[in-house]
């Protein structure tokens, strides 16, 4: 990992979620998606580039099929969807996840290389747009579980899954002024 700064980012679930699982398909999706970074680096440089939106929709289009490929096989089908919108989000954001690991949440490691890049992390949180993705991940994973299946039946509604994404102020301050001094940041995001 290049030289930077580690931030934690809480994902805080509403449900119970087999945690160890669930940071185990996270890094499995992360490892898988750096096989493709320099395609996607590329489309995501053109997506950039265009201020055409029927452009930058088929720039979007190619670089979510580029992390299906990619991500398939990696992580339970039911989930590749979700996986692959997370990647394709975090890629045109210029954040680089790594890997997840488990403390008193799950917690994903990521790569910042811009100050740029870390207020669109925060834009992420503070709009609520990354506690959706990782809700609807966590939502598809519970609902795909033997305890799913066997609690199933005529009655049985699938369970939903709220997960929030916080990112402290004072971590977020650190990294910034690292940033900004330094020019690059490792990040974790939990």
């Amino acid at each position: 990992m290049l030289p930077g700064v580690v931030v934690p980012v809480h994902q805080i679930s509403s449900h119970m979620v087999d945690e160890e699982q669930m940071a185990k398909i996270l890094t499995d999706v992360m490892t898988a998606a750096k096989s493709c970074k320099p395609a996607v680096d590329r489309l995501v440089h053109q997506y950039k580039k265009t201020s055409l939106l029927h452009e930058r929709s088929d720039f979007k289009y190619h670089i979510q099929e580029q992390h299906r490929r990619a991500l398939t096989g990696s992580c339970p089908d039911r989930l590749l969807s979700y996986c692959v919108d997370l990647m394709t989000d975090y890629a045109l954001c210029d954040i680089t996840p790594d890997h997840a690991d488990v403390g008193r949440s799950i917690i994903v490691y990521c790569l910042i290389m811009t100050v740029e890049a870390l207020l669109k992390l925060q834009q992420m949180i503070d709009s609520g747009h990354l506690s959706r993705l990782f809700s609807d991940l966590y939502t598809a994973f519970v609902n795909t579980g033997l305890t799913s299946r066997l609690i199933g039946g005529l009655f049985h509604r699938p369970a939903s899954t709220t997960v929030t994404v916080i990112l402290s102020t004072e971590e977020y301050q650190r990294a910034s002024s690292l940033l900004t001094s330094a020019g690059k940041l490792s990040l974790i995001i939990v």
